[in-house]
C-alpha cells in the first residue's frame, strides 16, 4: 500500500483535474452504453471478494465501461468469498466460466480473488498477460486497520502489486439498518473515478512511481464526501465473538440460507454414520489405542460441537483523524 505522507505530485494534479471534471459531467445521461475495443487502450482488470454479481462490481464496471476509455475484462470468484484474505486455491482444480456481461468480457471462478487475479496474469483467459491497472471491489464494507489483513478485496489489489500491476483496492463504507442501499454503490463508483483516471494517466505517462498500491475507503454517502486524504493505517477492527450453535438453530440456518431442510437431514445422517463407524471399528480393533491417549478405552467420543462468528459494526482501535478510520468518519475518501 502507499505509505508516504503525500502522494506523487503528478498524480495529485490529475487527481484534481479529474474530480474537476466529474463534478462539471454530473448532469450528463447516466445510461449505460458499451464502448467498442480498441487496440491502444489501457486493459482493465476487474475482481472483487463479494462475488461476480456483486451490485459493488457492477457499479463499478458501468462506470468504467461508460465514463473511461479503457477495454474492460472481469476475472471474479462466483460466490461470496469474502474474509478469505490472500488464500489461494492449491489442492483443487479451479473451475472457470465465461459470464456474458456487456461491453466487457468476463470470467468467474470457483477460486478466492487472489485466485481470480493470478489466474488473469497467466494469459490463460485473456489476450495479456499484465493488464495496464487491476482494480478490486468495490467492496460491501470498509477496510481500514486491522481489516486489511482479513479482507479478500485488499488481497486482490495485493496479488496484482506482487506481480508488478499497478492496482486499487476500493471499499464503501456500508451501514446496515436501512442507511446504505445498492445505489450507493454507484455513486462511490463515480466518487472512484478521479483515482482511477489519474493512475492510468500516470501509468501511460510513465510516471507513475513502482513500489506500492492504494487501499481506497469511500465513506457512507459517497457524494458528500470532504476530498481525498492520505492517511495512516490505524489499528481499528471489529471485536470478535464465537457462538455456540444448537443443532436445532443450524438446521434452520440451512434452511433459511437456501440449503434446505434436506441437506440439514442428510448433514445428521452424514454425522452419525460417522459415530457409527468409529464406534464399530473400536469394537472390530480392541487393542487398537493412539499413543498418548488419555480416554478410556470404552469411553464414547464427545459430540461434535459447533460455533458461529459473529462481529459487530462497533470499531474499535484507533481513530484519529490522520487514521484511515478516523478520516473515513469524518466523510473523507481515504488513501492509503
Amino acid at each position: 500500500m502507499y505509505t508516504g505522507g503525500q502522494l506523487p505530485p503528478s498524480f495529485m494534479k490529475h487527481l484534481r483535474a479529474d474530480a474537476v471534471e466529474e463534478a462539471e459531467e454530473e448532469a450528463v445521461s447516466s445510461g449505460v452504453v458499451a464502448k467498442a475495443q480498441h487496440n491502444g487502450l489501457p486493459n482493465v482488470l476487474v475482481t472483487n471478494d463479494d462475488g461476480i454479481n456483486a451490485p459493488g462490481l457492477r457499479a463499478l464496471v458501468a462506470v468504467l465501461i461508460e465514463d473511461v476509455s479503457c477495454n474492460v475484462f472481469i476475472c471474479a470468484p462466483d460466490s461470496e468469498q469474502s474474509g478469505v484474505s490472500h488464500s489461494i486455491t492449491h489442492r483443487s482444480v479451479l473451475e472457470v466460466s465465461s459470464v456474458n456481461i456487456l461491453g466487457a468480457t468476463a470470467f468467474e471462478t470457483s477460486g478466492t480473488p487472489a485466485d481470480c487475479v493470478s489466474l488473469a496474469l497467466t494469459s490463460s483467459i485473456f489476450p495479456w498477460a499484465k493488464p495496464t491497472l487491476v482494480v478490486s471491489g468495490i467492496n460491501k464494507g470498509s477496510n481500514c486497520g486491522y481489516h486489511i489483513v482479513y479482507s479478500g478485496t485488499v488481497a486482490g489489489a495485493r496479488e496484482a502489486f506482487i506481480n508488478g500491476v499497478p492496482a486499487i483496492a476500493l471499499s464503501l463504507d456500508w451501514k446496515r439498518g436501512g442507511k446504505s442501499n445498492d445505489n450507493d454503490f454507484k455513486s462511490a463508483a463515480t466518487v472512484s473515478l478521479p483515482l482511477i483516471k489519474a493512475a492510468l494517466r500516470d501509468i501511460q505517462g510513465g510516471i507513475y512511481p513502482e513500489g506500492f498500491f492504494f487501499n481506497v475507503d469511500i465513506p457512507t454517502d459517497p457524494l458528500e464526501h470532504k476530498g481525498y486524504k492520505v492517511t495512516r493505517q490505524g489499528t481499528s477492527r471489529l471485536p470478535l465473538k464465537w457462538k455456540k450453535v444448537t443443532q436445532e438453530k443450524r438446521m434452520q440456518m440451512l434452511k433459511d440460507s437456501g440449503i434446505g431442510l434436506q441437506m440439514a437431514q442428510l448433514g445428521l445422517a452424514a454425522s452419525a454414520a460417522g459415530a457409527a463407524r468409529r464406534a464399530n471399528f473400536k469394537k472390530q480393533n480392541p487393542d487398537v489405542e493412539s499413543v498418548g491417549a488419555n480416554e478410556e478405552p470404552d469411553k464414547e467420543p464427545s459430540p461434535r460441537m459447533r460455533f458461529r462468528l459473529e462481529g459487530s459494526e462497533q470499531e474499535i482501535g484507533e481513530v484519529a483523524p490522520d487514521h484511515d478510520f478516523g478520516a473515513l468518519e469524518l466523510g473523507y475518501c481515504r488513501l492509503r
